[in-house]
């Protein structure tokens, strides 16, 4: 009956309570780790000494190290040893495709050198454990830079392969090319974008044309009545009581009119009975995990500064989702442009008198003062694909709830929108 071996390192089978306590070991070279592996047994835990043996019982034994060095090269991810520094000691032809250097080349240079944007606090902490032996593995998100300059999107997983003394370390890097899945994340949220783009335009349609079939029959009358008094006026011997009278019409078609835009506008507004109390620091949390996915793919640092102990407001909980997740995309918007500088969004919450402030603050282009008030009127934008409705039905929702809603300059870059919310004591 054939036995099925699986190939450990000696530190991993050498004793049953290996596992649990791994033994350190002091070897420099990665071959000298790998040359006398361990075969373990799946029955009884058996383990045996010496080279490593075939799965096939018939195929007798063969050299280790040229097997997993086969195994290295043939790799399809982009395999790369690295010292304690990260700086390449070994590397497959699957990793010089992908970055586009010599062997000769990288030798000169560290994982970290090719970063493009290089290792942010963020990461530099886990990095600096993988050295000093805290930690095992770690998978690190970034973008190569290629050798002729352009970037590429990976996702790394370090392990180590050696001792725990920092000046021993060595790691195994495997690396994922990861841009066609971002370019097809891009072009799902290209996609929804322009989705959600023409719903707004259709909802926009569909409104408009639903005030002006309302509207036509009262303005049609209001000009017929306004011919008609005219014409009692123009007689030889006006009319005065029939002219009164179809005045008198025109102001009752007027009011209609104005009932009548009344009434559409509640069709898209909430009765404020619905309100409940909402704890705005977690409404704002809610708000941006639904956008930490866009955040991550726009590169964008995200600072949250929110109190625990607000007081609560009575407000529409869906309705301030919307005009928060507004003014998160539209700082988004205002910084995609700038490449001159770090790319941050300020979120913050805090008291103000009787009221609760949030404020929304980016790092890009700014405002033109002279457009500042005029960034809430329906149908204005600075954007190129806008319709211009956002900042304007946002004013609308916070003035709803008794709030307002305004926009300043940042410093030293960027804008500032502030909502502000009575509080409900």
């Amino acid at each position: 009956m054939q036995q099925t071996y699986f190939v450990f390192r000696e530190s991993a089978c050498s004793s049953p309570s290996a596992l649990n306590n791994r033994q350190r070991h002091t070897n420099s070279a990665l071959s000298a780790k790998l040359s006398r592996p361990v075969i373990c047994s799946l029955a009884g835990r058996r383990h045996t000494n010496g080279r490593a043996v075939s799965l096939d019982a018939g195929a007798g034994l063969y050299d280790h190290a040229d097997q997993w060095r086969l195994l290295f090269e043939r790799s399809a991810l982009g395999a790369a040893v690295t010292d304690s520094a990260f700086r390449f000691l070994m590397v497959n032809p699957a990793f010089l495709t992908m970055i586009g250097y010599s062997r000769e080349e990288l030798r000169q240079l560290s994982l970290l050198d090719i970063c493009k944007d290089g290792v942010d606090d963020e990461r530099r902490v886990p990095l600096r454990e993988l050295r000093e032996g805290v930690r095992l593995q770690y998978e690190l998100e970034t973008q190569y830079r290629r050798k002729d300059g352009t970037s590429l999107p990976v996702n790394t997983y370090f392990s180590a392969v050696s001792g725990r003394a920092p000046n021993q370390q060595m790691f195994l890097t495997l690396t994922v090319d990861v841009s066609a899945r971002q370019a097809a994340e891009d072009a799902l949220r290209t996609a929804q974008s322009e989705l959600g783009r023409i719903a707004r335009l259709t909802t926009v349609d569909a409104m408009a044309a639903s005030i002006a079939h309302e509207l036509n029959q009262p303005l049609a009358s209001i000009v017929a009545n306004g011919n008609a008094g005219i014409r009692w006026l123009d007689r030889p011997e006006p009319n005065v009581e029939e002219a009164r009278s179809a005045f008198t019409r025109v102001v009752g078609e007027g009011h209609r009119a104005a009932q009548i835009i009344s009434g559409v506008r509640a069709m898209f507004r909430k009765d404020s009975s619905e309100r409940s109390p909402v704890a705005i620091s977690e409404l704002v949390c809610d708000v941006v995990s639904t956008s930490l996915g866009e955040l991550k793919s726009r590169r964008v640092s995200l600072t949250l500064e929110l109190l625990d102990d607000l007081w609560p407001v009575r407000a529409d909980r869906v309705q301030l989702q919307q005009v928060l997740l507004n003014l998160l995309t539209n700082a988004l918007d205002a910084m995609a442009p700038v490449t001159d500088r770090p790319h941050v969004l300020h979120v913050r919450s805090e008291h103000l008198d009787d009221c609760v402030l949030i404020s929304v603050q980016d790092s890009g282009t700014g405002i033109n003062p002279e457009q500042a008030d005029r960034m809430f009127h329906p149908f204005f934008t600075t954007k190129p694909n806008g319709i211009g409705l956002g900042l304007s039905i946002c004013r609308s929702i916070v003035e709803a709830h008794g709030g307002r809603l305004s926009v300043s300059p940042g410093h030293p870059y960027g804008a500032v929108f502030q909502v502000m919310l009575p509080a409900a004591h």
